[in-house]
């Protein structure tokens, strides 16, 4: 049975106040800092979880990565701690909704263009220094954008994050956690449903998915499910924004169809660049949205054979809980 700890309980400096969410993959609990005097969040990995060792492993890395980012977009890391040799993490509390939340209070109707393009400068902004810091976060979607009262985000969630310096890639390949193809299937680069670890145009073609759906209302490929999604993302690049969303500044969509291109040597460079023309539409150059030829062959037919070991990989993750999310509960 996993370990669940009680209101009032203490672990190290830290009191429980009560469980916020749990699942196959951690325990999330509200907790008051008594040295601090302030309200946390604790994060302990499912001590029963499959694979136990591997997400171990990720709470390391996790911790490791919270450690190098500091930055007001980002929600702070406040400590590593370990109880019994269970390693826990302790993070910023929150108050706010999740993008997600967000939209589905507005929904069937869209939020306003002016207002997406505000939140997402954020959350390009958060992305650019993270990268810049040697980290990618691979799992960039609404439910991990938090909206403060104040108007401003906080990017959540770093739990499948990876860096990008040479010593770390080689520990990836080496860990069976980090080397699944791990995510959210929509936000998903093609190159990262292939496998592939995924570099910064892999959280780029996730924001730029994000930036899609706010602005039509709807993923690119969001009438597929499955398998015949990921086959879609490989073999297709996405259709057109300005055909669902005729009224969109044609440079606006021109800034989201780069960011999702299907080839990632068609995208941005890199998310200060995709920020910079966010913030300067007048500057963009508008290009009419050519898609590219689908893919097909052999090449084509080894990715989708790829694809079919993702899908089932995705597929044991979840039903194993190995993916719980729990940075929606850090709002209630």
């Amino acid at each position: 049975m996993p370990t669940i700890y009680q209101t009032g309980q203490k672990i190290d400096h830290y009191e429980i106040i009560r469980l916020l969410g749990q699942g196959g993959a951690s325990h999330v609990y509200l907790a008051q800092d008594r040295r601090a005097l302030q309200a946390v969040v604790l994060k302990f990995p499912a001590d029963d979880v499959i694979g136990g060792a591997a997400i171990f492993a990720r709470y390391k890395r996790e911790a490791e990565i919270g450690k190098r980012l500091n930055h007001p977009f980002i929600q702070r890391h406040v400590n590593r701690g370990e109880e019994r040799s269970a390693d826990y993490l302790v993070l910023e509390y929150l108050r706010g909704r999740t993008l997600r939340a967000v939209m589905r209070e507005h929904a069937p109707a869209l939020l306003p263009t002016a207002e997406v393009i505000r939140i997402l400068l954020q959350v390009c902004e958060a992305l650019a220094y993270a990268h810049e810091q040697g980290v990618i976060h691979r799992d960039m979607k609404p439910e991990n954008i938090l909206l403060l009262d104040t108007g401003e985000i906080k990017l959540l969630d770093f739990g499948i994050a990876l860096f990008l310096e040479k010593e770390h890639r080689l520990a990836w390949r080496r860990s069976p956690y980090f080397s699944s193809p791990v995510g959210t299937p929509d936000y998903m680069a093609p190159e990262r449903l292939q496998g592939g670890r995924g570099d910064a145009r892999a959280d780029i073609y996730a924001v730029g998915v994000v930036l899609y759906e706010l602005l039509c209302g709807r993923t690119p490929f969001e009438e597929h499910e499955g398998f015949v999604l990921i086959t879609q993302q490989l073999s297709h690049d996405p259709p057109g924004i300005l055909e669902r969303n005729s009224t969109l500044p044609p440079a606006l969509a021109t800034v989201v169809m780069r960011a999702i291109r299907r080839d990632p040597e068609r995208r941005y460079t890199s998310m200060r660049e995709m920020l910079h023309d966010l913030g300067h539409l007048d500057d963009v150059t508008v290009v009419d949205y050519v898609p590219a030829p689908p893919k097909l062959g052999g090449r084509y037919r080894q990715a989708i054979r790829t694809a079919l070991i993702v899908l089932i990989a995705c597929l044991g993750i979840v039903a194993f809980g190995l993916l719980a999310q729990f940075a929606h509960h850090i709002v209630h």
